[in-house]
């Protein structure tokens, strides 16, 4: 019996670790009641990491190329909740985002690609993908 215990509050102990070990992520896309197209994107998480970055893509509508045809930025995070609040505007309307949040960001002395266009465009590119969100930005209709 007493070896039972033992496991099982082990077992508990390493699981709240473990918990406290996890990042996440949820995207919320508002919509406006009057027309049913998207006005704003709510991403809220939290990060387990004592920094990490949260990369931002937003596509407008008819985006053939997402890497230069895409709105890309990030934002640096500390450990613990995080909270960003993105407008929509009229390009925006029918495409799509992704939101990511990345472990390691590697400075363009250090990488180790062949070609990285983010490197040449940025001086950096990031590794250690951790969370991963995507959606589209459409008219929603009889809701």
């Amino acid at each position: 019996m007493r070896c039972t215990l033992l496991i099982a509050t082990s077992l508990l102990l390493f699981s709240g670790l473990r918990a406290q070990e996890t990042s996440e992520m949820t995207v919320e896309v508002v919509i406006n009641a009057d027309h049913g197209w998207p006005t704003r994107i709510l991403v809220h998480g939290k990060s387990h990491l004592p920094e990490a970055w949260l990369g931002i893509s937003l596509y407008p509508y008819g985006v053939l190329d997402p890497i230069t045809g895409g709105r890309h930025s990030h934002v640096t995070l500390k450990k613990g909740e995080f909270s960003q609040e993105i407008s929509v505007d009229q390009p925006l309307l029918g495409g799509s985002f992704e939101f990511a949040i990345w472990g390691k960001k590697v400075d363009k002395v250090d990488c180790t690609l062949d070609y990285c266009y983010w490197c040449k465009v940025n001086g950096y590119h990031f590794e250690d993908l951790i969370v991963y969100k995507s959606g589209l930005l459409n008219k929603m209709e009889g809701y």
